[in-house]
């Protein structure tokens, strides 16, 4: 349900993109020496509070849930062949974090980067909204016609402009949803053109910006690291069809009313990541969801919980104190922070206990199960989906 730290790594990679081109190294440097200094001065080592993490397991969960057995669950598990096309796409991504930026004082071409303030008013509306943000031409983020638009602007420019959206705009570009089928007027004022030079991709960059010596071991690097992620994809998929199968031959006779309460909150928690308030008329209305659909959220991750309790009730599945401090400290390593206590506050204690436990019994179930491996075909899967989507629209 959250990836608070998907969320947390692209705010700062925006943020360090949206620094204005061509800034002062030195000045850069002297300041991250300075804030080093003041931070280790002043840095005191936090501990986590004292936790009991059976604490937050449904207690007696064979009171409110009974299952016949749990074994044999059937269930596919895909399997998915790393092609040079996708390392290919990796490098370029990496390439992507050491291109560097030069202002430029000329018209905006094709490939530029044009930092601007946006102002867009969908025809007919009152309602206007303005962002400080910039586009990569030839990215087409809003459209072909809209990077047009752009493109021969200079710094201090001001342009108006229309763009007629289709209907379905918002699945192949950035638009807001709202703006399908409308002509909506911008307004820009354009703040800077900057040039992007890509680094040239030699032995000598990889040797200079990674702990590899040579194309070959970073592409094979890449490549197991590739290998991996997918596995872990394949194995979380898998997961997932497990838990909805057990479900099934489960018979839920009630949720407890604190195990409700609490997946209500972590529900409402998760939504305010994106808009930053706990109104449940705010969020219903931003999301265009009901409150049939929000209450069928909350009980879904009720009825997964409980599930989860009794296998581990089940099964005498112990996490202890030591076993979840390591966790944390470990993840909160791995994705950068400077404490575990800052790690666990933006994840929230109680998603972090039910993840582990949630990862016990998940184990359980794929080692009881039956389990049919299988080829992931992307052009089949993808056709099933638009029959499926095409299918829901005609509902």
């Amino acid at each position: 349900m959250k990836r608070k730290i998907v969320l947390i790594l692209t705010g700062a990679a925006a943020a360090m993109t949206l620094s204005a081109c061509g800034s002062n190294t030195s000045e850069t440097e002297a300041t991250v020496s300075e804030t080093t200094v003041s931070t280790e001065a002043e840095e005191t080592e936090e501990a986590l509070e004292a936790i009991t993490p059976s604490d937050y397991l449904v207690e007696d969960a064979e009171d409110y849930i009974t299952a016949d057995s749990l074994e044999g669950l059937e269930a596919t598990q895909y399997t998915y062949t790393i092609t040079d096309d996708m390392v290919q796409e990796l490098i370029e991504e990496e390439l992507d974090l050491y291109r560097e930026e030069t202002e430029v004082d000329r018209a905006a071409e094709s490939g530029d980067i044009i930092y601007l303030v946006l102002t867009a008013t969908i025809d007919g509306s009152d309602d206007s909204s303005e962002e400080q943000t910039f586009f990569s031409l030839g990215d087409a983020e809003y459209g072909e016609d809209f990077d047009e638009a752009l493109i021969g602007a200079s710094a201090e420019d001001e342009l108006a402009f229309d763009i007629t959206f289709a209907e379905d705009a918002s699945d192949t570009t950035f638009i807001d949803e709202e703006w399908n089928g409308q002509t909506v007027h911008f307004e820009a004022v354009i703040e800077s053109v900057c040039e992007v030079a890509d680094p040239e991709y030699t032995d000598e960059y990889i040797s200079e910006n990674t702990e590899y010596s040579t194309l070959e071991e970073y592409e094979e690097a890449l490549r197991e690291a590739l290998e991996a992620e997918y596995e872990e994809i394949s194995y979380s998929d898998v997961l997932d069809t497990l838990f909805d199968a057990a479900l099934e031959v489960c018979d839920i006779s009630e949720i407890p009313d604190d195990l409700y309460d609490s997946c209500y909150e972590e529900t409402i928690a998760g939504y305010t990541v994106f808009l930053d308030t706990t109104d449940e008329e705010v969020i219903l209305e931003e999301f265009d969801l009901t409150e049939e659909d929000l209450k069928n959220e909350v009980q879904e991750l009720a009825q997964r919980r409980l599930l989860i309790s009794y296998i581990c009730e089940t099964n005498s599945i112990e996490i202890t104190e030591d076993n979840y401090v390591s966790y944390v400290e470990e993840y909160a390593d791995y994705y950068g922070y400077d404490s575990a206590v800052d790690f666990e506050a933006d994840m929230e204690r109680s998603y972090l206990v039910w993840s582990m436990y949630e990862a016990k019994a998940g184990e359980i179930l794929y080692n009881a199960a039956d389990i049919t491996t299988e080829a992931y075909d992307e052009e089949e899967y993808a056709e099933e989906d638009l029959v499926e989507e095409e299918e829901y629209l005609d509902e």
